[in-house]
Parts: C-alpha cells; sequence; structure tokens
C-alpha cells in the first residue's frame, strides 16, 4: 500500500538484458538445467532473481503452467520486487531476507493468487551479503510444506557452488601470492580483487598509516582493470614513491585479480604535526598533495633540460596547464606552439598536419606541445612516429606530448621517442589538495572573499570522485558563486554531482539526466517510486539508472 501498488492489475516492469554474468548466475544456471529435467512435465516453475527481483532465468516444461506464468509476466527480465508487485514469493523473501512461502490469497496483486511460490534468499558466503533470490512456483495446493523444503536445499546448493567459484578464484589468487612471498627476494607483497586483499607483514609494518590507505585505494583500482600489468610508480601522501610491479592472476580464461610487489623508495619522515608540503608557489600552481609535487618536479626537470617529454593523465587533471606554467617560468627566448591531432584522416588534412610538425620541430627554440596523442589512428600514429625518428636527436625544439591513460599499450614507439614520462595524478589521489583548490577557485571567482565553504560542505567535496578532475571543481565552484547565496556555502548548496560515487565520465546528456534524478530524489526526500513518476519513467529504469550514475538515495537525506 506504501509504494501504491494496485492489487487489481499487474505492474512488473521489463529490463533489457538481465545480468547473467554475475556469480550468482554462474553458479545457479547449471543447477536449474539439471532440476529442469528432473522436473520434466511437472507443474513447477524455476526461478532465480538477483537481488533487485529481476527473473535472470526461469525453467518449465510444463505447458500449462507456462501459459499461466506468461499471461502475468513472471517470466526472464521481469522485476518482481514487493515495491513493483506487492506481496509475492521472491519480492517478500528478498525484502524480509528470510525463506517465505506465499500461498494463493496471501499475494498482494488477485492476478497471481492462482500461485504457491517458495522463494528462499541467496547470500554471498563469506560476506553474507543479499546476491537474488530462489523460487519455485506451482499451481498445486497442498504440498507447501515439501515446496518449502525443496526450494531450501536448491538454495543451499547455489550458495555452495557459489563457495566452490569464489574459492576456486581466491585460491588461485592466494597461491600467486604465496608464490611471491616466498620467492627469494619477497619485499612487501599485496594480493587482491573485490572481495579479498592479502598483505604480507613486511607491507603491513612499512607503509602505515596514509601511506598504507592511499596505497590500497591505487591498488584496488589495479585489480579493477584485468589489463593493467607492469610497473607502475605512485607518490604517496609521506612523500615516498611505491613502485608497484602488477602481475595478473588469471585462472581458466578469466581474472582472479592482481598480486602487487612493493618497492618503497625514500624514507618514512612523518611531518610535524600542522605543517604541510609547501606547493609550488614559483610556478603559480596549487597543491601540496606528494603525487602533485612528484609529477611538477620531474617534469620541471625534462623541461629545463630540453628533453622531450611525455606526459599522460585523465581528462581535466592539468597537464595544459603544467606546461603553460613550467614555460612562464623557464621558456625565456622559448616560442610555445600548442596542436592537436587532427579531426580529419584525409590525406590532406593528415599530410599538412605532419607538415607542420615538421616545420614547428626544426626550430630549436620552439616547445611543441601536440595533446590528444591517444586519439591518433594506427596509420598516423606509424608515421608520426616515422617522422619523429628522422627528427630526434638532431638540432630540433622540445616536444611535448599529452595523452590520457589506458589508450594505448605501455611499449608504443612513440612513448619510447621521449626522454621522460610522467603521470599527472587523478583529483581524488592528490590527498589533501581539494580544499586548497576549491578555497582558491572559490577565491578567483568571488575575489572579495566574503564567502566560506561550512565544514560539510568541505567534507563533501572531499569525498566526490571527481571524474572530470580539476576541470569538474573548478566548474562547480564557478556555478556556485554564480548564484544568489549567503556568505557560507551549505551542503545543501553544492549542485547534485557531488552526491554521486561514480568514477564514470559523462555526457552532457547524461549529466542532465543524472542531475534530474538527483534532484527529483532530493525534493521528494529519496522516495524512488515518487521521483520515478514525476520523471515519467518506470520504477525498473529508474533503479537501472541510479546504479549507472552511483547514486545512493539514503545519502541524499
Amino acid at each position: 500500500m506504501e509504494y501504491e501498488v494496485k492489487s487489481g492489475s499487474l505492474d512488473a516492469p521489463y529490463l533489457d538484458n538481465p545480468d547473467l554474468d554475475s556469480p550468482l548466475a554462474r553458479a545457479a544456471l547449471p543447477i536449474l538445467d539439471r532440476l529442469h529435467d528432473q522436473l520434466a512435465d511437472d507443474p513447477v516453475s524455476t526461478m532465480i532473481t538477483d537481488r533487485n527481483g529481476v527473473v535472470l532465468s526461469r525453467k518449465v516444461s510444463h505447458e500449462g503452467l507456462t501459459t499461466n506464468l506468461n499471461r502475468v509476466h513472471l517470466a526472464p527480465g521481469h522485476v518482481f520486487s514487493e515495491r513493483y508487485v506487492g506481496t509475492n514469493g521472491i519480492g517478500t523473501a528478498l525484502a524480509s531476507g528470510r525463506p517465505v512461502m506465499i500461498a494463493g490469497m496471501e499475494h498482494y496483486v488477485e492476478a497471481l493468487r492462482g500461485f504457491h511460490c517458495a522463494a528462499v534468499p541467496i547470500l554471498h558466503p563469506t560476506r553474507r551479503t543479499l546476491l537474488g533470490a530462489f523460487n519455485l512456483t506451482t499451481i498445486r495446493q497442498g504440498s507447501d510444506r515439501m515446496l518449502m523444503a525443496f526450494a531450501r536445499s536448491v538454495a543451499a546448493q547455489i550458495e555452495a557452488e557459489i563457495a566452490a567459484i569464489t574459492s576456486r578464484r581466491e585460491r588461485a589468487l592466494f597461491q600467486d601470492y604465496m608464490e611471491a612471498c616466498s620467492s627469494a627476494r619477497p619485499g612487501p607483497v599485496l594480493a587482491l580483487n573485490r572481495d579479498v586483499v592479502m598483505m604480507n607483514e613486511q607491507l603491513s609494518a612499512a607503509v602505515p598509516g596514509p601511506d598504507h590507505y592511499a596505497l590500497l585505494d591505487h591498488a584496488r583500482e589495479i585489480a579493477d582493470h584485468p589489463r593493467l600489468e607492469g610497473t607502475r610508480s605512485i607518490a604517496l601522501p609521506s612523500g615516498r614513491v611505491a613502485e608497484l610491479r602488477v602481475s595478473r592472476c588469471r585462472r581458466e580464461g578469466s581474472d582472479a585479480g592482481a598480486v602487487l610487489r612493493v618497492r618503497l623508495i625514500g624514507r618514512l619522515q612523518p611531518a610535524p604535526a600542522g605543517s604541510a608540503t609547501p606547493a609550488r608557489s614559483d610556478l603559480g600552481l596549487a597543491g601540496s598533495s606528494p603525487p602533485w609535487l612528484r609529477a611538477v618536479t620531474d617534469s620541471e626537470t625534462a623541461f629545463v633540460a630540453g628533453t622531450w617529454l611525455h606526459l599522460l593523465g585523465e581528462a581535466g587533471v592539468g597537464k595544459r596547464t603544467l606546461v603553460e606554467a613550467l614555460h612562464r617560468a623557464h621558456g625565456a627566448g622559448r616560442r610555445l606552439e600548442m596542436t592537436r591531432a587532427p579531426l580529419s584522416d584525409s590525406p590532406a588534412v593528415t599530410e599538412r598536419w605532419l607538415h607542420d610538425i615538421r616545420e614547428l620541430l626544426v626550430v630549436p627554440s620552439n616547445v611543441l606541445v601536440l595533446s590528444d596523442v591517444h586519439l591518433l589512428g594506427d596509420q598516423l600514429r606509424q608515421r608520426l612516429s616515422d617522422l619523429l625518428v628522422q627528427l630526434h636527436g638532431s638540432a630540433t625544439g622540445q616536444l611535448v606530448m599529452i595523452r590520457q591513460p589506458s589508450m594505448v599499450s605501455a611499449d608504443d614507439q612513440l612513448d619510447q621517442l621521449c626522454g621522460a614520462s610522467v603521470e599527472v595524478p587523478p583529483l581524488r589521489h592528490r590527498y589533501g589538495d581539494i580544499e586548497h583548490l576549491a578555497r582558491l577557485f572559490l577565491r578567483k571567482y568571488r575575489p572579495s572573499g566574503e564567502c566560506t565553504f561550512s565544514p560539510d560542505a568541505l567534507a563533501l567535496l572531499q569525498r566526490c570522485p571527481w571524474p572530470e578532475n580539476v576541470r569538474q571543481l573548478e566548474s562547480v565552484i564557478r556555478g556556485l558563486v554564480r548564484r544568489p547565496s549567503g556568505r557560507v556555502i551549505h551542503v545543501e548548496d553544492l549542485p547534485p554531482e557531488c552526491r554521486v560515487s561514480s568514477h564514470k565520465v559523462l555526457t552532457t546528456i547524461e549529466a542532465l539526466e543524472r542531475d534530474a534524478i538527483l534532484r527529483g530524489l532530493m525534493d521528494r526526500n529519496s522516495n524512488v517510486q515518487r521521483t520515478a513518476r514525476d520523471l515519467g519513467i518506470s520504477r525498473a529504469t529508474m533503479y537501472r539508472k541510479m546504479r549507472r550514475y552511483g547514486i545512493v538515495p539514503s545519502s541524499l537525506l
């Protein structure tokens, strides 16, 4: 009744392409197939759903029952949570977290009252979090106890299979972890996937406090990308550098996680309370976090030496700003030229682009910044590489290539032509810089200085993942000062984009859609059903979009 479900009509939303590659589906589907063979021609249907009540699979061979189930849309893709169809086996088992038997008239919606349903929640074997439910549906009467016993047994089999799959994956990761720990010179070792973290005593002792959390933060991002391997270096909050040698754990064609061998460079020297690493004010650059300062220092060293420099980093981290600051400080008598990858691949355009690059680089006093290298096609990359090989080593200008990470392979020929490679850290890894940058942008756009942030607003800004990095933070602050407000910016003044957990960079249309959902939820006290109705979309669509954009209604209250 609270969800305003109508007992006289059935409204089970439909979702395209339910996820059949989840651990639950991989474990349950073979079991359902075996049951289907055993229950041939019996008027019993077996189903598996995810934790949101989406039917992932349904097995039934009885023609009459199939017709009845199809009539009420109890089929794969449809959502049978309580918020859509009221009391029912699937939805009530998920809502209550316990096995339930919903028989006949106990169903809230009249169209379901001809069925007897036994449903049992399926929990993760170690975390005990809800994964979904197993449901048995029949039109027979008088067999409720047997039906429930059968449903419990099958659910237990599915949980056991999930445990076996998880165990095989984690055993494989543990095996690789132990091999790394038992090598001749093991050093600090870390192994992890989305479910488990393992580290040896050497790592625990060598990386304490903020360094520990920063290392785990980076390691989780690495583990979430199955193609990330090789050696990576990260600057830790203490000023030390952690060199990570990453190897993937792969078994039976799937990724079981990552094993990281860690080498620490520098000594742990805790700073006195209240002190901070100085920002590079001499370059006009804001920020004092070790990852940022290391990127600035390494870039400055290469720039001053005239070394060809490769800068990589996510969009909006400040790569171009860094180059411009270096040129202002150290570019006396040198001309800064900037060019981007051509938008067209027509021969005339690419020929002219390559010709311009040659003409600019043959002038020793030029500094050429080549942006968006990751957008070059294979053929043009090769032609550019050939051109730069011809020019390299002769009296040429300085080349700075800028690209985004994870776009081309680590052994790319263009990268190898550069004498120095520097990764500019994303804003989420610049611990402590967000508050400083927010205040800086506030002074920039409100120079009178009469405006400040409340502690809660600053805390929310620091928790935001900032997928578009510094550029997005500046855009948020610029938008805040354009709106009439008091002397203090509070949490409720911050835009919707500051209240999500997703790292995904959105298109303009996606951002507008996300903001509309967030504003609707905030106006409706996080009531998903009413917000969906206001926006003219189904509740299932609403939940799908909330998952996509990293929106958690409870965090908006």
